[in-house]
């Protein structure tokens, strides 16, 4: 398609998509919905930096290898896709001992996940209910509420989750809240002594 046959379909002037491409204006919501369906696309299509995945990638065989992403006494946390697969979608793939129990979790923010137990039988503990699911059975629920995973049955138990959103620990957003905090604390206590240290200074000048 020309540029004039998309201000034609999006009831623009084709300077007005020239002035968009050189990064001189940017379009409102408005508008941009209007350009998305001249090219058959959603706003949420446009917007979204996805990488293009070149080649369908296989993850039957790669289960015994997973990349370790964090361990507990009786269970493990790993990374479903192959190191070399570089997606905002997350896959992590929890496998739990008999018997075996993980920690309690939770996000910070609302964040809803498939999880689909693949082997095995579970109980997911979130809040005060319990959910008993087996092989092929399903649940989905925001990762806000605290939760965790139990083994119920007599063989190890593996269960995926998956999201749309990128990949990162809870505990890794925790500790960047609680070095946020600590920083902003250190920041004020540094302002908090640059005052007192000038009081003085200025008191004696006069």
């Amino acid at each position: 398609m020309s540029l004039r046959d998309v201000a034609e379909k999006a009831d623009c002037s084709p300077s007005f998509l020239s002035q968009i491409e050189l990064d001189r204006v940017s379009p409102t919501v408005k508008n941009l919905e209007k350009i998305c369906r001249a090219l058959d696309l959603t706003a949420a299509d446009f917007l979204r930096d996805d990488p293009v995945i070149e080649a369908p990638v296989t993850t039957t065989k790669q289960r015994e290898n997973c990349p370790l992403v964090m361990q507990w006494s009786g269970a493990k946390l790993l990374n479903f896709f192959p190191p070399e697969v570089n997606s905002p979608f997350t896959a992590l793939l929890l496998r739990v001992e008999v018997n075996g129990v993980s920690p309690t979790r939770h996000s910070l923010h609302s964040l809803k996940e498939l999880c689909i137990v693949l082997r095995g039988r579970l109980a997911c503990h979130i809040g005060k209910n319990e959910y008993s699911l087996g092989a092929g059975e399903g649940i989905f629920f925001d990762l806000i509420s605290p939760h965790y995973w139990s083994n119920i049955g007599d063989e190890i138990a593996e269960v995926l989750f998956t999201s749309p959103n990128s990949f990162h620990l809870f505990e890794q957003m925790e500790n960047d809240v609680r070095w946020h905090v600590s920083w902003k604390r250190q920041k004020r206590r540094t302002k908090a002594v640059k005052r007192l240290v000038q009081v003085p200074s200025e008191t004696s000048n006069q």
